[in-house]
């Protein structure tokens, strides 16, 4: 049995019609007919019911489903399992990050890193914190730089049996507000003050967006979400415009030191109160052999960079 024909069994299922599905696989639409009349003739049973514009599964092609995503999904473990093998062998060592690699000082260390062992090659994949455990549990990453709560971060510190952690640095969460704002003159804001304005965050579905709305009900009220993105140079776009306040941390609007200064910046960045914090680690699994990129790049941490790596242990 052709797995690419499951491929496209699985994507037609999900479409419903051969257009879509042929333009979702960038492949004419006689080619997926004929692909997916071949893989009815090998089973020996007619998959979809194709008497109306959309085609529906039938009894055989919905018992067919579950089996073709499943083994879909082992063929996509079995190749990642097969690529994170090829990479310890060839010394690639595989790095996952939260987003906004230059405001956390992450860039620089890579470069140093590299600078000194030149011998190791590095990959980077950014990805939100809540899908960055499973990148590492699964093997598609040695180690990864991630974001926790302070609570979190605490907790698992002292009791995680499978990770282990180097604190790397901290954030607080801040409002970003237009300089025209009059809220923008306060030294300090209260969450509760945030009621009544419009707020920007991070895109649904991450880390940071259940953060701050988290701590707006935890402060009494449910935000006015104006926008969301994923990008942090969007919602800025949007502070700058007047469209509303963002909830960011202030790692998240650090300035490169080639950027304009800040004198130029038309928001500024007040402190939230009480205080948002989370903490940044660096984490990689306990089970098993550590690569020879791992130990070099961990060994490197330890011994070589000055970036603060405080933990937060003891601290409100």
């Amino acid at each position: 049995m052709d797995i690419s024909y499951l491929k496209e069994f699985i994507v037609l299922a999900e479409a419903g019609n051969f257009w879509e599905a042929s333009e979702r696989l960038y492949i004419n639409q006689s080619t997926l007919s004929k692909h997916i009349k071949s893989l009815e003739n090998e089973l020996g049973a007619s998959l979809f019911d194709r008497s109306t514009r959309r085609v529906k599964l039938t009894r055989y092609g919905s018992t067919l489903l579950p089996f073709a995503q499943s083994i879909v999904r082992s063929e996509i473990a079995c190749r990642t399992k097969f690529e994170q093998i090829r990479n310890q062998e060839k010394g690639i060592l595989s790095i996952g990050s939260i987003p906004d690699l230059v405001q956390y000082g992450i860039s620089e260390v890579l470069r140093k890193f590299h600078s000194a062992n030149p011998s190791v090659e590095y990959r980077i994949t950014e990805a939100d914190p809540k899908e960055l455990t499973g990148f590492l549990k699964e093997g598609k990453c040695d180690l990864i730089f991630q974001r926790e709560t302070k609570r979190e971060f605490e907790r698992n510190f002292m009791s995680d049996q499978e990770i282990e952690r180097i604190p790397w640095c901290q954030d607080h969460l801040v409002a970003v507000i237009a300089k025209s704002h009059p809220l923008a003159r306060e030294a300090s804001l209260s969450l509760k003050a945030l009621k009544d304005e419009k707020l920007l965050m991070i895109k649904e579905g991450s880390l940071m967006y259940d953060i701050c709305t988290e701590v707006c009900h935890a402060a009494g009220f449910t935000p006015q979400i104006f926008s969301t993105s994923h990008s942090v140079a969007c919602l800025l776009d949007e502070v700058s415009a007047g469209d509303g306040i963002a909830l960011l941390m202030d790692r998240h609007i650090v300035q490169p030191s080639f950027a304009q200064g800040e004198a130029r910046l038309p928001w500024v960045s007040v402190p939230l109160m009480p205080l948002t914090t989370t903490q940044i680690s660096i984490c990689y699994r306990k089970d098993g052999d550590l690569s020879s990129g791992e130990r070099k790049f961990i060994h490197y941490l330890a011994a070589e960079t000055d970036l603060p790596r405080t933990s937060l242990s003891g601290q409100s």
